[in-house]
């Protein structure tokens, strides 16, 4: 009678053994596909679309995604616009910023993923800020760019033919960039994907920017003090 229950006892033992070993034990290749993939780092976090406008052609900037549980079948966006991958280690992708990105968020999601429009978050997607700049990629070559702000004019000196570079804060409803000048000038406007726009020779120029973004723009005059409003 002892044996027998020793025996039962012993087969409860195992089977309760067994049960907490099948509730613990996880397959690493599922925990690695249905893990939700993590963003550390963004590198950099700020770059251009590829620029090819009159006399200012730029490549895209190449960005590194450090994290993990990239998956395999995975997909960056910058907002909505899906970008090439260069390679992926599971831990780090490389990507370039697609033609027409603009700044908000790049998100990475896995197979099967979605993320929810203009958000960092979404089922398997995960993402993060990014701005484009379109003048950074220059190195300031007109040196540091001068803010206006919306409802502001400020008087800019040149000296002799000069080009200097401005950007806006966010424009609410839209505006319009007035130039007020003694000489003619050449405007160049960038949209919020880096496509420039040039107004050559003008005599104060006046160009409508869109609202919700800030804008960056080039002016180049004779020697003179412009008034430049937004």
């Amino acid at each position: 009678m002892k044996k027998l229950y020793f025996f039962v006892l012993q087969m409860m033992v195992s089977a309760l053994a067994f049960q907490c070993q099948a509730k613990t034990d996880v397959d690493p290749l599922v925990a690695f596909l249905v893990s939700p993939p993590a963003i550390f780092t963004v590198t950099p976090q700020i770059g251009t679309p590829t620029q090819n406008n009159l006399n200012a052609v730029f490549p895209a900037t190449e960005v590194v995604i450090k994290g993990e549980n990239f998956g395999l079948a995975t997909t960056v966006r910058f907002n909505e616009i899906v970008a090439r991958i260069i390679s992926n280690f599971g831990t780090e992708l490389r990507t370039v910023v697609p033609d027409n990105a603009y700044s908000g968020v790049v998100t990475v999601s896995k197979s099967g993923g979605s993320c929810l429009p203009g958000l960092k978050t979404g089922t398997n997607c995960i993402g993060t800020d990014f701005f484009i700049d379109c003048y950074a990629v220059t190195n300031k070559q007109y040196g540091d760019e001068i803010e206006i702000k919306q409802g502001e004019s400020k008087s800019i000196t040149f000296d002799g033919i000069e080009t200097k570079a401005f950007h806006t804060n966010v424009i609410a409803g839209g505006s319009f960039i007035t130039v007020t000048c003694d000489s003619i000038v050449t405007l160049r406007v960038f949209d919020r994907s880096c496509q420039a726009t040039d107004y050559i020779l003008q005599k104060d120029p006046r160009v409508a920017i869109p609202g919700n973004s800030s804008s960056q723009f080039y002016l180049t005059a004779g020697s003179s003090t412009c008034a430049i409003s937004i």
